[in-house]
């Protein structure tokens, strides 16, 4: 670690987060410290693997609660999730999530697929500095477009080893966020309320659990998904062919 430089402490934070709220016309709006936004792959995702997408999620919320941290689970929503309500207009759902994650201190949730399926979330929720943690099965390959100001944790089997975590979520919840430089590196800023100490939440995280800090290996197989109606795809480019103007 080199020397880190303090750019947004908590009370910067505080007059940020609240100037992006007016900007975003979130009159009302206010963040939870004891809230986490659990994103989950909804839209593209293959029906087959849901249920396990679900269980692992189910998991993580009692995880969280443990913590005594309150989750919020997009999938559970019966006005926006893709599952229940098509009908829903985008703009309205972007305005809807973009809220939850905006009252959540915490924004936490597994990153499985390939392309995540949470990008937008997780840009959103880095932006107003969040509290992210992404939790990656070391069997399966996603994409190494990672963003910075992140804590990336990584396990075998979530099933057995759900109880390892509760301890990290305790760990963070000494912390208020802040954004930094660790040279040139932007890093999630941790300031411990009790010694006021400055850490590099990520690496604060890692040095107190080796065991669960993500490792990128570039031979792990990615979970492939099915193209199930090619005839969309097919039609569209006939279409240019066909008819170039």
């Amino acid at each position: 670690m080199g020397r880190i430089k303090v750019l947004m402490d908590p009370e910067q934070r505080e007059r940020y987060v609240s100037e992006l709220f007016s900007l975003e016309g979130w009159e009302g709006v206010t963040e939870d410290p004891n809230a986490a936004y659990c994103p989950i792959s909804l839209t593209s995702t293959p029906q087959k693997i849901k249920p396990y997408l679900k269980m692992r999620q189910e998991m993580l919320k009692g995880v969280l609660r443990r913590s005594g941290i309150t989750p919020y689970d997009p999938s559970d929503s019966r006005a926006y999730s893709p599952d229940f309500n098509r009908d829903a207009e985008p703009d309205e759902v972007y305005d809807f999530d973009s809220r939850k994650v905006a009252e959540a201190r915490y924004f936490t949730g597994h990153l499985i697929l390939p392309t995540m399926g949470v990008g937008a979330e997780m840009e959103k929720a880095r932006t107003l500095n969040k509290i992210v943690v992404a939790l990656m099965d070391s069997d399966i390959r996603i994409s190494r477009m990672l963003p910075s100001r992140v804590i990336y944790l990584q396990y075998e089997n979530f099933t057995d080893q759900s109880d390892e975590f509760v301890p990290v979520f305790d760990m963070l919840r000494e912390f208020d966020p802040g954004m930094g430089l660790d040279d040139r590196r932007p890093v999630l800023l941790g300031f411990e309320r009790d010694s006021r100490r400055v850490v590099d939440l990520a690496e604060e995280v890692y040095r107190e659990f080796p065991e669960l800090k993500f490792i990128y290996d570039p031979e792990t197989p990615l979970l492939e998904l099915n193209c199930t109606d090619m005839k969309l795809m097919y039609g569209s480019l006939t279409a240019r062919v066909l008819h170039p103007d």
